[in-house]
């Protein structure tokens, strides 16, 4: 009976090769798009990582100048209470971002972008949340979109 497929003259498929063809097409579709979204989230989260690189630049020249001035409890004063320098360092890592990443594609968006701080004994601790919303289109469907969570901890001694 074996035989009788694989010599069959007619050219025909049976509808369980036609059924096996299709789903290994389709399995095959599945794994790409999510390769496709976890380099992505991944792409996401390096430029994220290198623009907290770049705040913890930032804060450690003011911290180096406020310890050099002894004033560094006027600095973390300024970072907790002063808006103006939170919203400086949150612009500026916003801008980096661009400059790194597009974040509005036809893939997916990168939006609710928050960097806040903490202060521990000794460090100041940076948290960066996002949220990147995944649009699928597969088999010429458009399907809702997936939203990850992205959050991102980075932190700087302020003890030498």
């Amino acid at each position: 009976m074996r035989k009788k497929y694989i010599s069959n003259e007619q050219g025909d498929l049976s509808f369980l090769s036609i059924f096996i063809i299709v789903a290994i097409n389709m399995l095959l579709a599945f794994m790409l798009l999510f390769a496709s979204v976890k380099i992505n989230c991944i792409n996401i989260r390096n430029a994220a990582k290198m623009e907290l690189n770049n705040v913890s630049a930032r804060i450690y020249a003011d911290t180096f100048h406020s310890q050099r001035e002894a004033n560094l409890g006027s600095y973390m004063a300024d970072l907790h209470l002063s808006a103006a320098y939170q919203n400086a360092l949150e612009a500026g890592f916003i801008n980096g971002m661009e400059s790194r990443i597009a974040l509005d594609t036809e893939d997916y968006t990168i939006s609710n972008i928050n960097l806040s701080f903490n202060q521990h004994p000794g460090k100041i601790e940076y948290v960066v949340t996002c949220e990147a919303s995944f649009r699928i289109r597969m088999f010429g469907n458009l399907f809702p979109p997936i939203t990850q969570q992205i959050t991102l901890t980075g932190s700087h001694n302020t003890k030498y």
